[in-house]
């Protein structure tokens, strides 16, 4: 296999408990990657934004009273940066919950895509792209 003929793609995937404290560990990794490939100020702090966010819902309002996981994975194609935070939990459900509900809203204004969906098996994922360029 001729290796030089294959680009590489730089990803990370992150896996950690669904705790208060893997929001901060999750966003620092995050932010580590980003700005190795290249991203701006005001992308990483974009990127942090929305990572603090998607990981902080799975940590609040995906496991009930079992404990869990919260997976981000990351990947850099033809200059954007792809995240998708995904728990294993219950999805979106109509019981109450607290807080604003603004988390999603601004998932959706600093990224340039973006994309939440209950996972086939159980769980949500939340997708999003970030331009690193410009």
């Amino acid at each position: 296999m001729d290796l030089e003929r294959y680009t590489l793609v730089p990803s990370v995937a992150i896996e950690l408990p669904a705790v208060p404290a893997s929001v901060t560990a999750a966003r620092h990794r995050v932010r580590e990657f980003a700005a190795r490939q290249g991203a701006g100020a005001g992308t990483l702090t974009a990127i942090e934004l929305a990572v603090t966010e998607a990981v902080g819902n799975a940590v609040r309002h995906a496991y009930a009273d079992e404990p869990g996981a919260v997976q981000v994975m990351l990947d850099v194609e033809q200059d954007e940066l792809e995240l998708v935070v995904m728990d294993d939990g219950q999805g979106f459900t109509t019981r109450t919950v607290t807080g604003l509900g603004l988390g999603l809203v601004v998932m959706r204004e600093v990224c340039d895509a973006f994309e939440v969906r209950d996972r086939p098996l159980g769980g949500v994922e939340v997708w999003m792209r970030f331009a690193l360029a410009g």
